[in-house]
């Protein structure tokens, strides 16, 4: 049967190398920008030691940062749909590394806040446009898998940073952290060189021409259209919505959609980065040498990213929010039960089971957004919700610090960790509810003609 739209026509192909070297690609620049998170967290002792900060202007460092990261992603998530996923990719890979990698110059806590806020722009526009292109160079069907390893790559680098910080910190002290973010720039030049725009997006501003040239490029098996229009073939909507995408996305078809994402992504990266940021205190804080605790941060970010890979290759196959809904309830449990154990197995056992199911989950939950709307409104929506959740980041450690200021009992902190974890499945439930809903909605007018 001939293939009626470009997602049949790449379904029904073996995955091209480029279209690997593509992920691959995208793949790093997502590991820099994970490590690049994750660099402060490790450097802050000597922060704090060299420039003699109170523990008031160290807290409002994480704050500085999620808030450029909000902006960058809201920001660059339009510039995605306006000039293109391509250039979206390479302004935030370019920002954060020359931004970054000065911020290992800086000679007061003045200097290191502008360039670290600087290069959070850039950096909260590398995750939607990193996903967003594996999405759109991905089949459908293997939607799923190209996410989680998206999203994994982001969990990776925190491991990276983890590793380097280990081995750099201690003997050369803060600053090179940072300056390896200016290797970061020879990705950027990848990207410029090797990838071409997405045939989805050249198709949504009408240059349908380039759109088949990168098809036969990208896809040369893959079979083009007959008698099918191009609009139909690349899906394209509305070309109105492409350039009021960001006013799209709370128009009454996509409102409560848009409502519920936005939730989930708060309660999502509200109990990510609580335990992110505050893991390893919470463990010495309980007796645990730091060394030991550092053992569990890691172990947690790898098995993010391993869970997130296996969650994915489940949502290839079964309803994603069904899925979703139930890793994030299973991870909940996991860290309620974490803060009533002091078997050190139960312990290392637990702490895996909450980072796959639901960092590893968080790491897949793009696909929900790339699911719910159109090819002209998904970095956009992308970089929203990527942009809203970050707020949840700087909730998440607040609220901890507060919570570690009142020297509550061990268990309460996992508890109310806990409780953003279940409200992200009674979410996730919820946008399936209303995307249902939506669907019937869209049938009924074509069942009365």
């Amino acid at each position: 049967m001939e293939a009626t739209t470009f997602d049949q026509a790449v379904s029904h192909v073996p995955i091209p190398r480029r279209v690997y070297a593509i992920a691959a690609i995208a793949g790093v620049a997502v590991i820099f920008d994970g490590f690049d998170l994750q660099a402060l967290s490790y450097t802050l002792p000597k922060l704090v030691a060299e420039w003699h900060i109170s523990s008031v202007e160290a807290g409002l460092l994480a704050s500085y940062t999620f808030g450029g990261l909000f902006a960058g992603a809201v920001g660059l998530g339009a510039v995605g749909d306006r000039l293109g996923r391509k250039r979206m990719l390479v302004i935030g890979i370019v920002v954060f590394a020359l931004f970054m990698g000065s911020a290992g110059f800086a000679r007061s806590y003045e200097q290191f806040v502008v360039l670290r806020f600087c290069a959070a722009l850039g950096m909260g526009g590398v995750l939607p446009g990193a996903i967003t292109m594996m999405s759109e160079y991905t089949p459908a069907k293997f939607r799923g898998r190209i996410v989680a390893i998206g999203g994994g790559c982001f969990t990776l680098g925190f491991t990276v940073a983890a590793v380097l910080a280990m081995v750099i910190v201690p003997h050369h002290g803060w600053r090179p952290m940072f300056h390896l973010s200016y290797l970061a720039l020879a990705v950027a030049a990848l990207v410029a060189w090797f990838i071409p725009e997405t045939p989805q997006y050249l198709a949504s501003k009408g240059r349908y021409d380039e759109a088949f040239a990168t098809v036969r490029r990208v896809f040369p098996a893959a079979a083009v259209p007959g008698a099918v229009s191009p609009d139909v073939y690349f899906s394209v909507e509305d070309e109105s919505a492409g350039r009021a995408a960001f006013r799209t996305l709370w128009a009454p078809r996509y409102l409560r959609s848009t409502v519920l994402v936005t939730l989930l992504y708060l309660f999502l990266q509200f109990v990510v980065y609580a335990l992110d940021f505050w893991m390893v205190s919470l463990l010495v804080k309980h007796g645990m040498s730091l060394v030991g605790s550092y053992s569990y941060a890691i172990e947690q970010a790898l098995a993010a990213t391993v869970g997130g890979l296996a969650i994915g290759w489940v949502l290839d196959r079964v309803d994603k929010r069904l899925a979703l809904a139930v890793a994030f309830a299973a991870g909940g449990v996991c860290l309620v039960l974490f803060g009533f154990t002091d078997a050190v197995w139960a312990l290392y056992l637990l702490n895996a089971l909450a980072g796959a199911l639901i960092i590893g989950g968080q790491n897949v939950v793009h696909t929900l957004v790339m699911g719910t709307y159109s090819t002209e409104m998904r970095a956009t929506g992308l970089g929203w919700a990527l942009g809203v959740g970050r707020l949840g980041g700087i909730l998440g450690p607040l609220v901890g610090g507060y919570l570690l200021e009142l020297d509550l009992p061990y268990p309460v902190y996992f508890i109310v960790f806990a409780v953003p974890a279940l409200l992200s499945c009674g979410t996730t439930l919820a946008l399936r509810a209303a995307q249902v809903r939506q669907v019937r909605a869209e049938k009924l007018p074509q069942l009365a003609s």
